[in-house]
C-alpha cells in the first residue's frame, strides 16, 4: 500500500500517528536489513 505523504495534514492527531507509523515502519525495515547482514557475516 503506498501512502501520499503531502495529503497527509500536520496540524492533527492522525496526522502524527501517521507519520510515526511510517518512520517506524522505515526503521523496523531499515533493523530488518542491518540484522540480515550481521548474520550473513557470522
Amino acid at each position: 500500500m503506498k501512502i501520499n505523504i503531502n495529503n497527509i495534514p500536520l496540524d492533527s492527531s492522525l496526522g502524527l500517528l501517521a507519520y510515526g507509523h511510517i518512520a517506524f515502519s522505515a526503521w523496523r525495515k531499515v533493523k530488518k536489513e542491518h540484522k540480515k547482514k550481521r548474520d550473513e557475516e557470522k
